[in-house]
């Protein structure tokens, strides 16, 4: 990779002055102004500074409302793999399912990913045209933005449906009152096409704090996945076996899991030989999860004994994911992160997650007993006997359900439970929201509604 082996302080704050008269919010994220700084042609002009804008986008991604916390906590929240047990009245709202448009975290969970998108755009527009950036640094600094923009547009369409997906640089209020949003299969695309450019322009191959080729072989996995359940999807068994041939890509010669369950979460978050992408942080730029987490903290959300009753005796990730508080008002906490302040390197995409992938998109396509063989993986390695096809599982629709559940057990707190229960179709018979299916998708932030208004609500809100 050239010249990215470390993130510093000083790269970040060059690159967030950057940033900023991109992103600069004047009342939604989508309606932004410039700011006094220094101008967008002046921003990105050698391979240092493009670096530095790199660097920008990735600590983006570090944003307490993006995976410096909020990414991991409403994928559970919402769903059923934890509890609002604190004080802020908003989180509660997640948790019942009876969120308002103006829900602080929704806002700033929108707000967060839409900035990295902005920055990521400030470089897909900039770097190529700037003859002085040496062509193996264009390349990388392009390919990681691709990277990011897709993880952003995708975590967009996961959990507000048909979003808005710009892809140049928004610099003030006229731009934001023309948007509208984009059909989902259509954002669906713009992913794809995004992820085509970042496996192609990466070059960075060995730093999983940073995007990489098989990073973005091992997102495009999990976008065909989630394309593949759309409802009305005639193509879905396609997407379902493009999903296969990619994650066999990225597991070609590490298809499987020996890494202790533990040292996945470590509080310095060591490399291990099942990190694909993460987000780094440190003692300075540190996550919020453990202080949401833990009862020494905030105490804003513990475990949900549903959860904690899911895992079979002897399984190590429970261990890992719940322990008691001691506190009978809130007996359980988060313990898959605990460091206290918050050094773990946070995983956005993990082999385990590849693997289940694979099992999943194997089950959908009728192959039961090699479906059963790849979750098989994650059990053994939590300590769990293997399952046989014919014995504890005997139809197609029980190894999915099956999967479903060594899902919610293997990447508990990681953020994922939410958005699987949308994609499988449970999410209003698991929550009983039968009276209120809207809640489903997430609402748009009201502010964005009155400064962009072409925009359109989600029913329900």
């Amino acid at each position: 990779m050239t010249s990215l082996k470390t993130r510093t302080r000083a790269l970040a704050r060059l690159a967030a002055l950057a940033a900023l008269a991109a992103t600069a919010a004047c009342d939604g994220i989508l309606q932004t102004e410039p700011v006094t700084s220094l101008p967008q042609d002046l921003m990105i002009q050698d391979a240092a500074t493009a670096t530095a804008s790199l660097n920008g986008v990735y600590d983006a991604l570090q944003s307490g409302s993006y995976y410096g916390l909020t990414a991991n906590l409403v994928g559970d929240l919402a769903a059923d793999n934890t509890v609002w047990s604190g004080t802020f009245q908003f989180l509660g709202e997640m948790q019942t399912n009876r969120m308002q448009a103006d829900n602080q975290e929704v806002t700033a969970f929108w707000t967060a990913i839409y900035s990295s998108v902005n920055r990521a755009n400030l470089i897909i527009d900039k770097v190529p045209t700037v003859s002085a950036i040496p062509e193996p640094t264009r390349s990388d600094v392009m390919g990681q933005a691709y990277f990011v923009r897709a993880l952003g547009f995708h975590n967009l369409v996961k959990y507000w449906g048909p979003v808005p997906i710009p892809t140049k640089v928004t610099t003030g209020p006229d731009e934001s009152k023309a948007y509208v949003r984009t059909p989902v299969n259509d954002v669906y695309t713009q992913v794809l096409k995004d992820l085509d450019s970042a496996q192609a322009l990466t070059r960075n191959t060995t730093n999983t704090r940073f995007a990489t080729p098989t990073a973005a072989r091992a997102l495009r996995a999990r976008v065909l996945f989630y394309r593949a359940g759309l409802p009305g999807n005639a193509n879905s068994q396609a997407d379902y076996q493009a999903a296969l041939d990619v994650a066999n890509q990225v597991l070609a010669g590490r298809d499987t899991l020996v890494v202790p369950y533990a040292d996945l979460f470590s509080a310095l978050g060591s490399n291990t030989t099942e990190d694909i992408f993460r987000v780094a942080f440190n003692a300075t730029e540190s996550n919020g999860l453990s202080n949401y987490y833990l009862s020494v903290g905030r105490a804003e959300v513990q475990p949900s004994a549903e959860l904690d009753a899911a895992y079979p005796a002897g399984d190590i990730r429970r261990t890992v994911t719940v322990r008691p508080s001691g506190v009978a008002s809130r007996p359980r906490n988060g313990t898959k992160w605990s460091a206290r302040p918050g050094t773990e390197h946070v995983h956005v995409i993990r082999l385990a997650e590849v693997v289940l992938i694979k099992a999943e998109a194997l089950a959908r396509l009728n192959r039961l007993p090699e479906a059963v063989a790849q979750y098989n993986k994650v059990r053994v390695r939590a300590g769990l006997a293997p399952h046989t096809f014919g014995n504890q599982v005997t139809t197609q629709a029980a190894v999915i359900s099956q999967i479903e559940l060594e899902r919610r057990l293997e990447l508990a707190l990681e953020g994922d439970r939410w958005p699987d229960l949308v994609r499988l179709g449970r999410v209003i018979q698991v929550k009983g929201i039968q009276d209120r299916p809207g809640q489903a998708l997430f609402p748009l932030p009201i502010r964005d509604l009155r400064v962009s208004p072409q925009l359109t609500q989600n029913p329900g809100y």
